[in-house]
């Protein structure tokens, strides 16, 4: 199981990843932009990030950055969702620290798969929705 904030400023995806990643045994903590989440990602202790590339305050991509800059955050593995993929984002998101970068829309199943993957937990009991 693995402790997961989930950076993100739509509401349906905050809420589809609220239900999906209970489902692979994950903790699950949300925040709606980039300030919201380095103030909880500085509160306690996450596994995980999944942060949205296009965020209001602060973009993601400097969240990810701000995070591996902190001795209390840097620890905390990053991947990377959006919307708009492309060579230039994968390589700004890899540049700032994140570890893997995912185009949305994604499915559940690959999500935890990638989660499983990337943050060594596992996802059993899931089957597969569109997140």
């Amino acid at each position: 199981m693995a402790k997961i904030l989930v950076i993100d400023d739509y509401p349906p995806m905050r809420d589809i990843l609220q239900v999906l990643l209970p489902t692979g045994g994950h903790e699950v903590t949300t925040a709606a932009d980039g300030p919201e989440g380095l103030l909880l990602a500085g509160s306690k202790p996450f596994d995980l990030a999944l942060i949205d590339v296009d965020l209001p305050g602060a973009d993601g991509i400097s969240v990810c950055k701000i995070l591996r800059d902190s001795p209390d955050t840097r620890h905390m593995r990053v991947l990377m969702m959006t919307g708009r993929p492309g060579r230039e984002v994968d390589a700004r998101s890899r540049l700032a620290g994140a570890g893997a970068v995912m185009a949305k829309p994604f499915s559940g199943r690959d999500l935890l798969a990638e989660i499983t993957r990337f943050a060594g937990t596992a996802t059993a009991g899931h089957h597969g929705d569109e997140a």
